[in-house]
Order: structure tokens, then C-alpha cells, then sequence
């Protein structure tokens, strides 16, 4: 059986008991990584790190840049290159011991404790009672720390001085743990596209300019506008660097680039992937029966949506140990266990980007979207003026949601803020939905302390029913009203560039002027209107796109709507969208959620041995049918229509 050395990268989390538990995140090298073992690895089959070979074969780079989609491979190029890098650092005589952090001569670790929560279930460590620098033990820092700590937006952390090294002696009680890690190599994480690389040398690369080595891993998704220019022939991409940023940092750095994002070709994956596992199965103490089909376990389990496919393996080879009957001889049998967890072990929708969300969960509403990314990007480009020296400029993030209701507008509240703070451009993700009615106070002086505090708790606001803040019993505004809409702009005066402020309600062009309360709301106060920076206008939906909604949200929900339906169920919504009162998307749910329910009664009798998967995710024409005849009685009901209630099937 081939025998890989490096099996999955060893990430330890601590915490600084002293310090408010601090968390502290780092790369454990194995001493005995080096050259061989990286080449044995690549010889056994591991295709990832093909493009590591070049790097590795020339002298050592102090900076290097590893590009990649997953964290797991990313962190495991790392765990490689700076094993080889060890190794050869040592056998110059080169390689330094360990510095403790205490021997910089400061109080940062003054009467803390330092304890361990390691990652991994059967790794037994000392608990050391600081952090100390070395070279297997790299620290892992995010992006956004770097930009907070360092600059982009955050605040000078020195006492005295330009950024360089007579700043780092000034270390205050208040900065990070990672500020003390200035001989060693460390690492610097890239998630999001966030302009990290701007200025680098002037930031994090003179903070870290006395580190041995400075190791950054780049997953960020670059947006589509860079790299454009006016050449006929379009940007020259083709093994270059899109972020003009990145490529200032490289040629700066003088930095050895990794690119690991090259698709890999399936086979030689797959086999990579038996090997991990079989390495895996020997590390629990099992062999496997000699009629195990590996192609097709390792198969289901690469299949599971999970980012560290390599943690994912060992983790459920350990679970069938843990639960399996004491034996030593793996079967297939003893795999029937990834039937339960198909889904448990899917990755959570947060990991999934919010604009890939935007993409997915909105039918149709492409201007929409559009305007949306456009919004993310205006506040990108000031926040890469800002990092740079230049004028952040007054932009207020301030918006007007407009259309008919159930048109997601609260949705695409949602995923416009979550864009916003995958870009670190809110300082926190934390929302809010209020009518506008709640905000008026029960008494005059009320209102503004209460605007005040929602505005202090919450980073993205949204206010439907906007207009209800301006509207009263009588006629004109009322004095609560008056007091609740100074306040509101006193408030997107004060904070309306760092914070997402949304009023959102119906209105638009194909609403008569007595209707059109969203422009009442806005004239109301000319201070209010002056600070909307853009107007998001959600058109209601025509009743064919209502069909492809209910089947979204079908599948949204794992069931399974019969094409055969789409013309019963495009009949009946030709006939809603004349009603007023039409709720758009909601009515395609509440449909589904009908339909459902005779899909339960049509099954609730079938044997256990009938009831299969297949089974209870159909929804049949006839479930649709019936679902319908219920929805035309209920509004037949709601608006007391005598006679027939029956739809005419």
C-alpha cells in the first residue's frame, strides 16, 4: 500500500486565558516534513501539489504566495513548503531556536494563561504557558485583522513613527497576539476579495519585513471589473495576477507565487483520494475486506460537500470505529452510516458566498441583481481609495426598496449586507427588520433615543413599511412622526457610510400617485431624500415566472413538482395576478406548502417498505390540483365572493 506522509494539515487553536481567552490560531509543521517526504508524496500520488515542485526546487523565498479554492489544500502546499524550508534552513545552520514571546521585553503576556483546545481528538500536547515563536508552529492571521490592526479603515497602532520597525517596539496591551511574532514565519489568510494588497508593502509587508518568512494564502474570488482594459483584444489574464494590487505586492515582495487553482484531472484525484483513505484506515487500526469496493465508499464520501475532504475521511473512519462492533475488518456494510449523513455533513448555506446565494435563491429579478453588485463594488473602490491614501469620499449606503409585496425585497436585504461584510465593508453583521411605525415613541423626547438604539445595536437596517413612519389618523404628519424622521436622518448623517440602511415598502411606476405611499414617505422631509443613494425597484412577477418560483422552492425544500402541473398551476396564477391583493412569491409558497399537504395525506397509509425517499418527495399533478381548488376557496372566502369556489378542473 503506497504510505502518504502528510495526511491533512494540523490547525491548533488556543486561547489566551489572561488576555479575555484571546483566541490564537497556528500551523503545526512536523518536524520530520522535508524534501523527501514531499517528493515521496507526489510520487504516491498527490496531484494538488504539482505546481509546489518548482518553488521548492529553487532557493527559498521569503515571501511566498499560495493561490488556491480550498483552505484545506492550501494549508497542506503550506505544511510542504515550509517543512522543505526547514530542513534546509537547518542543514545551513540557519534555522533559529524558539523565541519566547516573554523575551521581547513587555508585559503583553503579563498573568496569562495560555491553554489548548486542540482541533484534533487524539493528539496529546503539552500546554505551554505562553506562545512562543517557531519554526513548526506558523501563526495564521486573517485578512480582515490585518486591514483592521495595520491600516485600510483601522487605526495607527503605533505610538510614534511610520509603519517599519521602530513602530513594532511599541506594543500596547491592546494589540493582537500576533504582534509579537516578528522573527518566525507567519501566514497571512485572503478570503474575500478586500484589498489587502493594497499598500501591502507599507502595511503588512514592512510589519513582517524581520520575519524569516511570510506565507499568504490567497482564496480571494477576484471581481470581474479588475484586469479590464481598453485593448481590443480584452484583459491579458493568461498566467497573470487580475488585482493590479496583488501584482504591485509580488514584484515588491519579490514573492514566489503557488497557483494551485488549476483543475486537477479526476482520475488521478480519485486515486489520491483511496490512497488518503486507505492511509487513514491503517492510522484507526482496520484493514479492509478483500471484496471492499474503495472506488465506490471514497467516492460517496468526496461527494459530501465539505471543504476539508481529507478531516472528512478520518472523522468518519473514526466514527466507524467509535460505533462500529469491535472488529478489525472494515466491510462496505460498515458504510451504510453515510446514508445519515448525506446531509448533516453538507456545508452550512453560511459558506456558501452571498452572491452565489443572490444567484440561486432569485429568479429572474436580474436588474435587480445587478444593482445590487453594483452598490458591493461602489463601496469596494472607495474602500481601495481609502487604503491608498486617497479621499474615502461621503458615500451614504443609504437605499430605497421599492415594488409590490413578496418580492424578496427582505431577502435581498439580507444578502446585500452579508455581500457587504464578506467584503469587510460593515463593521458587523447584525440585522434588523422594524416597521416604520415602531419607531415612533410613546411620548415626545421618546422617539430620537429610541431611533438611536437601533442604529447603536444593529449594522444592517431595514425599515418596511417605511412610509407608515410618516402617516397618521389626521392629516399631515404628526408630531411623533416629525421627531421619528429627525431623528432617522440624524442618525444616516451620523453613521450612513458604515452602516446598510434599507426603507423598503410599495411604490413604483405602475402605482397611482394616491397610492404611491413610499413617495409620500419621501417627500415628507427633503433632508430624507437627499441622502437615498439609489432606488431598487422589484417589478411583480408575471404568472409564468411564478411557475419556475414554485419549482425553486421546491427544490429548495427537497420535493420533486411534476412538469405535468405547470399548466394548471400557470392557469391559476393568470387568474391571481389580477387581484390586488396578490402577494407575488408568497403565493407560490403558500401553494407549495397546500400541495404538501395532500401529498402527506395521499401517503400517510403506505407501508414502511413503500414509503421510499423517492416516494415522499413527489408532489403530483393531483396534489397540485386539489392545492389549488383549497388556495381559490380561501380567497373566494377572504372576499366574500358568493357561489362557486371550485377553479374548473
Amino acid at each position: 500500500m503506497k504510505k502518504l506522509n502528510l495526511l491533512a494539515p494540523k490547525i491548533v487553536t488556543g486561547f489566551l486565558e489572561g488576555r479575555g481567552r484571546e483566541m490564537v490560531r497556528y500551523l503545526e509543521v512536523p518536524d520530520n516534513m522535508g524534501r523527501k517526504q514531499f517528493l515521496e508524496d507526489i510520487k504516491n500520488g498527490a496531484p494538488f501539489f504539482d505546481s509546489l515542485k518548482a518553488v521548492v526546487e529553487k532557493n527559498n523565498s521569503r515571501t511566498v504566495v499560495i493561490r488556491c479554492d480550498n483552505r484545506e489544500i492550501g494549508m497542506m502546499a503550506l505544511t510542504y513548503l515550509a517543512g522543505i524550508y526547514n530542513e534546509d534552513e537547518n542543514r545551513n545552520g540557519s534555522g533559529p531556536e524558539d523565541v519566547l514571546m516573554e523575551e521581547a521585553g513587555s508585559d503583553y503576556f503579563e498573568d496569562a494563561e495560555f491553554t489548548f483546545e486542540d482541533l484534533s481528538d487524539d493528539v496529546e500536547m503539552d500546554e505551554p504557558d505562553s506562545f512562543s515563536e517557531s519554526a513548526s508552529r506558523i501563526p495564521i492571521i486573517n485578512g480582515g485583522d490585518i486591514q483592521m490592526n495595520l491600516g485600510g479603515g483601522g487605526f495607527n497602532v503605533f505610538e510614534s513613527g511610520p509603519f517599519g520597525m521602530q513602530g513594532q517596539t511599541n506594543v500596547k496591551s491592546r494589540d493582537p497576539w500576533w504582534f509579537k511574532c516578528k522573527n518566525e514565519p507567519v501566514c497571512i489568510i485572503n478570503d474575500h476579495w478586500n484589498g489587502i494588497f493594497g499598500n501591502f508593502s507599507t502595511t503588512a509587508g514592512a510589519f513582517f519585513a524581520t520575519n524569516r518568512h511570510l506565507y499568504v494564502l490567497d482564496m480571494a474570488q477576484v471581481p470581474s471589473w479588475l484586469g479590464e482594459d481598453d485593448d481590443e483584444d480584452g484583459p491579458d489574464n493568461e498566467g497573470g495576477y487580475e488585482d493590479p494590487d496583488f501584482t504591485e505586492m509580488v514584484l515588491e515582495q519579490a514573492a514566489a507565487v503557488i497557483d494551485l487553482r488549476e483543475k486537477v484531472d479526476k482520475d488521478r484525484e480519485k486515486n489520491y483520494r483511496i490512497t488518503q483513505f486507505e492511509n487513514w484506515v491503517e492510522e484507526e487500526g482496520f484493514r479492509l475486506s478483500e471484496d471492499f469496493n474503495k472506488s465506490k465508499i471514497v467516492g460517496r464520501i468526496t461527494k459530501m460537500r465539505s471543504e476539508g475532504k481529507s478531516e472528512l475521511m478520518r472523522q468518519i473512519i473514526h466514527y466507524v470505529r467509535v460505533q462500529g462492533n469491535g472488529g478489525k475488518v472494515l466491510t462496505e456494510s460498515d458504510f451504510d452510516i453515510l446514508k445519515k449523513f448525506m446531509n448533516i455533513m453538507k456545508k452550512e448555506d453560511s459558506e456558501i458566498t452571498s452572491v452565489k446565494k443572490l444567484e440561486k435563491q432569485l429568479y429572474g429579478m436580474e436588474d435587480v441583481k445587478r444593482q445590487v453588485k453594483e452598490i458591493v463594488d461602489v463601496l469596494k473602490f472607495y474602500k481601495r481609495r481609502e487604503s491608498l491614501g486617497l479621499d474615502k469620499g461621503g458615500f451614504h449606503n443609504v437605499h430605497l426598496l421599492i415594488g409590490a409585496p413578496g418580492t424578496a425585497k427582505t431577502t435581498v436585504a439580507k444578502l446585500m449586507g452579508n455581500m457587504m461584510c464578506e467584503g469587510n465593508l460593515l463593521k458587523g453583521n447584525r440585522f434588523t427588520c422594524v416597521n416604520g411605525a415602531d419607531l415612533k415613541g410613546m411620548y415626545v423626547g421618546h422617539t430620537a433615543p429610541k431611533v438611536k438604539q437601533l442604529f447603536d445595536e444593529n449594522d444592517i437596517i431595514m425599515i418596511d413599511e417605511a412610509y407608515s413612519l410618516t402617516t397618521s389618523d389626521r392629516s399631515g404628519m404628526d408630531t411623533f412622526s416629525q421627531e421619528a424622521v429627525a431623528a432617522l436622518i440624524t442618525q444616516i448623517e451620523d453613521h450612513g457610510t458604515e452602516k446598510l440602511v434599507l426603507f423598503a415598502g410599495y411604490g413604483g411606476t405602475d402605482v397611482d400617485e394616491k397610492d404611491n405611499l413610499m413617495k409620500k414617505f419621501i417627500d415628507s422631509n427633503p433632508g430624507l431624500k437627499s441622502r437615498i443613494n439609489s432606488t431598487i425597484f422589484f417589478e411583480a412577477y408575471t404568472p409564468e415566472q411564478m411557475v419556475e418560483i414554485m419549482h425553486i422552492q421546491a427544490k429548495n425544500q427537497e420535493f420533486v413538482l411534476t412538469r405535468k402541473a405547470d399548466p394548471y398551476i400557470l392557469d391559476y396564477f393568470r387568474d391571481r395576478v389580477k387581484d390586488r391583493n396578490f402577494g407575488n412569491g408568497r403565493e407560490a409558497r403558500s401553494l407549495l406548502q397546500n400541495a404538501t399537504i395532500f401529498a402527506a395525506t395521499r401517503t400517510k397509509d403506505m407501508k414502511v417498505t413503500e414509503a421510499s425517499k423517492k416516494k415522499l418527495q413527489e408532489i403530483t399533478v393531483d396534489d397540485v390540483k386539489k392545492a389549488i381548488e383549497r388556495a381559490a376557496r380561501s380567497t373566494a372566502l377572504q372576499n366574500g365572493r358568493a357561489g362557486s369556489y371550485a377553479f374548473g378542473f
